[in-house]
């Protein structure tokens, strides 16, 4: 049984790191372009749902590509997001 938790946690991880961007000063750009197209877009559209949610992933990606945040810096900014809704 613990066998099968250990080998659990690690498809976990591994497809955990799949789905997110690997930080670079490309990537942290591409994704800073992201963001500021998918604000603009919501500033205009300020009750649109998807457009919101496009923001909060476009932050979440942030987080992931740009290194600048430590790790407990990131972690603050992950809880305030999940915390943040487009209701």
């Amino acid at each position: 049984m613990k066998k099968i938790l250990i080998l659990l946690a690690i498809v976990g991880i591994v497809a955990c790191k799949k789905d997110s961007i690997e930080p670079s000063a490309d990537n942290c750009q591409k994704v800073t372009d992201e963001y500021t197209t998918a604000i603009n877009a919501w500033s205009n559209d300020i009750t649109n749902k998807s457009k919101c949610e496009a923001v909060k992933k476009s932050l979440t990606n942030i987080l992931s590509a740009c290194s600048v945040y430590t790790a407990v810096e990131r972690k603050r900014y992950e809880d305030e997001l999940k915390k943040f809704t487009c209701d």
